[in-house]
């Protein structure tokens, strides 16, 4: 049995420091695994609001669930495989940066592929709140604890990770991160490398997304390039590498940069009408152009901004859930879904776990072929034709009701 009788968490500022031993937590936290509102766990404290943590009943009806009561600068859950209550093997650390959505369908993925491989563990998934000394911590308390294995998720926690602890003696994996090549934190895709990190990215290759594009638009012209100018990982892994590209190309690109999340919409009710007039000068028709949206989530998550003045051009993305049920939709996507990214993150932690390879010999994970998303909405409302190879190869289709028909490749039984 794989336990320690006591667990520390330290804080260095806001968090009181607490010692709880495993009879004790599990006896105070019994019975209150439900998200939906805020419960008391004992005398004086009481959960966080973990509504946003919205892990899928099917996956969750596999785990028993705890929360360690904080503030908000520190959210610790502890998951046990139901099956296995008594007998954990691995002890593993998930740093997440921020509360998203992104993060809880990533760990959703992680759970579902532990219990199908039968990994019993014990998960402590921590929110470091985008501070560095909040890592620290997080990082001492796992060499004090004897872990087996920190998983990030995030480029924000990944970044940390990868500047103070990638020489050291904890196996890390990065989940739903930018490409660590382009930003310069690695030299290769396929190397060895002398760490304790294995890397995983969200990109897919430039120029796999082009010839995806030049069987939508073969003779693509210009490209409205919608971004995040103060999204360091965005720029590196997406805006600069897509501009060099599409300069050799000889296709022009028309800037539309937001500087944070609050302006993004004022921001974007100015510069796509004026890239517009833009897009018109230099392709009189509209014919060959389109408007690309980053993973900037400043961008798509205001994609009904977006489509509001984008008329009759499509609105094509990077990442597969700018694509959606109805109208407030990208019309096609070509990227990784955070789920098949964090499949991909986790069987590369299950293999170090059990010590089958080290950390530094896998390659950086990068899915291809990529997802394809589809909205046959959006589609007929611009009048957009689909290539059957998008719909043979989809992996999310959304009909022209904007009803959801295939998801994950599957094709769904609508009543």
């Amino acid at each position: 049995m794989y336990m320690k009788n006591k667990y520390l968490v330290q804080n260095i500022s806001l968090l009181v420091i607490a010692v709880l031993s495993f009879t004790t937590f599990v006896s105070a936290a019994a019975g209150t695994a439900d998200f939906s509102q805020k419960k008391i766990v004992q005398s004086g404290s009481v959960f966080s609001d973990l509504s946003w943590m919205d892990i899928d009943p099917n996956v969750k009806a596999h785990w028993t669930i705890y929360s360690h009561p904080n503030t908000d600068n520190w959210l610790l859950f502890f998951f046990y495989s139901i099956s296995n209550l008594n007998s954990v093997d691995y002890r593993v650390i998930i740093s997440i940066s921020k509360r998203s959505k992104s993060y809880v369908l990533a760990l959703t993925k992680l759970l579902e592929v532990f219990n199908n491989q039968k990994i019993s563990a014990l998960i402590s998934v921590i929110n470091i709140n985008k501070k560095e000394n909040l890592l620290d911590e997080v990082m001492h308390y796992a060499k004090e604890s004897s872990v087996d294995l920190v998983v990030s998720m995030g480029s924000q926690s990944e970044a940390l990770l990868h500047k103070n602890y990638r020489n050291g003696s904890i196996p890390i994996v990065t989940s739903t991160n930018k490409d660590p090549v382009l930003l310069g934190q690695i030299e290769s895709y396929t190397a060895p490398r002398k760490s304790n990190m294995a890397y995983t990215s969200l990109n897919v290759p430039l120029s796999i997304q082009m010839q995806y594009l030049e069987l939508l638009k073969p003779n693509l012209k210009v490209i409205g390039l919608m971004y995040n100018k103060n999204h360091t990982a965005v720029m590196g892994t997406e805006v600069t590498p897509t501009k060099e590209l599409l300069k050799q190309q000889g296709i022009d690109v028309i800037d539309i940069a937001v500087t944070d999340s609050k302006t993004a919409i004022d921001t974007l009710t100015i510069r796509i009408p004026n890239a517009l007039k833009e897009m018109q000068k230099l392709d009189p028709g509209l014919n060959n152009s389109i408007f690309w949206v980053t993973s900037s989530t400043a961008i798509f998550s205001n994609i009904e901004t977006v489509n509001k003045y984008t008329e009759r051009v499509p609105v094509i993305a990077g990442i597969p859930n700018a694509v959606a049920t109805g109208e407030n939709s990208a019309v096609i996507a070509f990227g990784v879904d955070r789920r098949t990214n964090a499949h991909q993150a986790t069987l590369y932690a299950i293999d170090i776990l059990k010590g089958r390879k080290k950390p530094g010999n896998f390659p950086v994970g990068i899915v291809t072929p990529p997802d394809i998303s589809i909205n046959f909405l959006v589609a007929k409302k611009i009048g957009l034709k689909i290539p059957f190879f998008y719909i043979e190869n989809a992996t999310f289709i959304y009909d022209y009701t904007g009803q959801v028909v295939r998801d994950f490749g599957e094709n769904l039984v609508i009543h």
